[in-house]
């Protein structure tokens, strides 16, 4: 791939790589550090990117990718008692103080994830990506994504009905 072609294909993805990245790691300052790393990466490798059928499905998977190395970092520092930051769940809302606590109740929910699911998750609930741009992100066949998806929603489902039921 050209610089130009780079320039054509790929920059124009930053913004959605932002937003992926800040929903992953709830920080600004890391979300742009995560993009930049996942640009000089896509950069580097830029003679490959044509073998990729989905550029952009690429950049999400290398972004991700970014993403949870800084998480894993960050884990690692949470340890000596920084706090690990949560995904960001959107909502539409009108104000609804009850939406607002769910929403962050769901959030509280994915963060505490494990991969595959907290992935899942975030790529297909929260960043409304079709199962097909999912499941090549996260490099599995659309009937895994569903099962993990499937199971993932459960697990939300559940720690709601506990808390809902039984208080915090």
């Amino acid at each position: 791939m050209t610089p130009e072609e780079f320039r054509k294909t790929i920059l124009p993805e930053g913004r959605r790589l932002y937003a992926l990245a800040f929903r992953y790691l709830n920080s600004r300052e890391e979300a742009e550090d995560a993009v930049q790393e996942a640009m000089m990466k896509l950069w580097e490798g830029r003679d490959r990117l044509d073998y990729h059928a989905n550029n952009a499905a690429w950049c999400t998977t290398v972004t991700r990718n970014c993403c949870i190395d800084i998480l894993r970092k960050r884990k690692k520092i949470m340890f000596e008692g920084m706090e690990q930051a949560e995904a960001t769940v959107k909502i539409e809302s009108d104000g609804n103080s009850d939406d607002r606590e769910a929403a962050q109740l769901i959030n509280r929910i994915v963060s505490r994830m494990k991969e595959p699911y907290k992935s899942a998750v975030i790529l297909r609930d929260i960043e409304g990506y079709s199962y097909e741009e999912a499941a090549e992100s996260l490099q599995t066949s659309v009937n895994t994504l569903r099962t993990v998806l499937s199971r993932a929603r459960k697990i939300v489902r559940e720690e709601m009905k506990r808390i809902y039921s039984h208080g915090t």
